[in-house]
């Protein structure tokens, strides 16, 4: 009873795993006829390189390094300051009465820790710029590759791939295209700025 009772379970649980099996040989099987009857075209693309190659994405690493520069400047010459004074007080350990390096020390405390947090803010600060910069860009760049995509009335665009010949390589047409859509956003900034200027 009991060796019959493992024989129907045993069974049961070859009969689930076999049956998406089944359903995979079968839809393998319709495929050919599917494919005589339906032209289907695939391309791929390399997001990565488009994310790093993208015009947007030069422009934005400017523009990141144009707004936070001043504040690392800023923050590593109180670095040196504190370097200096740290030295001064090292120079003058002999000279100076218990007042003036107690004095000292604590001015070195405050300033450390005062950088300390500007620092901590100033990377906060960085992360979130570059974190939307990078959500900008790859809007763009998913943006363009449905848009070569559709242009050229590609079915499927594969991004993750290990070999494609160029015929459908689509990266170069979706960075040409880029560059186009940055060049008139460009265009419509300049043209912005003089319009306000007369």
């Amino acid at each position: 009873m009991m060796m019959t009772n493992n024989i129907k379970s045993n069974i049961e649980r070859i009969k689930q795993r076999s049956l998406p099996l089944l359903l995979v040989l079968l839809s393998l099987l319709s495929l050919p006829a599917l494919a005589e009857t339906t032209h289907v075209t695939i391309a791929v693309v390399d997001v990565a390189y488009l994310m790093k190659n993208a015009p947007e994405a030069e422009s934005a690493g400017l523009e990141l390094k144009a707004r936070f520069s001043p504040r690392e400047l800023a923050l590593s010459k109180e670095l040196e300051l504190i370097g200096q004074l740290e030295a001064e007080r090292e120079r003058n350990l002999v000279t100076w009465t218990p007042e003036q390096r107690q004095q000292n020390e604590r001015e070195v405390r405050t300033r450390k820790r005062d950088r300390t947090r500007a620092l901590e803010d100033f990377r906060e600060e960085l992360r979130f710029a570059r974190d939307a910069a990078l959500d900008s860009v790859q809007q763009s760049v998913f943006k363009a590759i449905e848009e070569v995509r559709e242009e050229r009335e590609i079915d499927v665009v594969i991004e993750e791939y290990v070999a494609a010949s160029a015929r459908v390589n689509i990266t170069p047409d979706v960075l040409n295209y880029l560059q186009r859509q940055f060049d008139q956003k460009q265009t419509g900034t300049q043209n912005n700025k003089k319009s306000t200027e007369q």
